[in-house]
């Protein structure tokens, strides 16, 4: 019975490990974001793994109320160079608030110095953005 306790805790363990070593930290995942945004790239690689924008960066919650297709419908400008300027996480660090600026081109017009507060929500483990769905998405209340 003590080595079968033992057993159940090794693989616990170990599948925690393995779960822990997949997420990636905030940063890394808000240049991933935005990288895609400037490349127009939204499904990509990273570390072996297949990511998508929807799949990988929308939280649940959000991916009910939004299709795949509205989505990328409000990615509507073109991202031409960003900086993440600040991240400001609520005490839990469940939640962060990242500040962007960034150049855009739209509609024909470059336009710098634009900047974005996005919300940032912890979902299993998972660093997801949460967009305003009804709008350009990258505005938040």
């Amino acid at each position: 019975m003590t080595k079968q306790i033992v057993l159940v805790f090794l693989l616990v363990s170990a599948v925690a490990c393995l779960k822990l070593g997949n997420t990636i930290p905030l940063e890394e995942k808000v240049n991933l974001f935005w990288k895609a945004r400037v490349t127009g790239i939204y499904t990509f690689n990273y570390q072996g793994k297949k990511l998508r924008l929807y799949d990988d960066f929308l939280p649940e919650s959000l991916k009910k109320k939004i299709s795949e297709k509205q989505f990328y419908s409000l990615l509507n400008f073109k991202v031409l160079k960003y900086s993440i300027d600040n991240i400001k996480y609520n005490k839990d660090k469940t939640e962060a608030t990242v500040e962007v600026s960034m150049t855009i081109n739209f509609q024909g017009y470059k336009l710098d110095g634009v900047i974005v507060k996005n919300k940032w929500v912890k979902e299993n483990g998972d660093w997801k953005v949460y967009l305003k769905n009804k709008s350009n998405p990258f505005y938040n209340d």
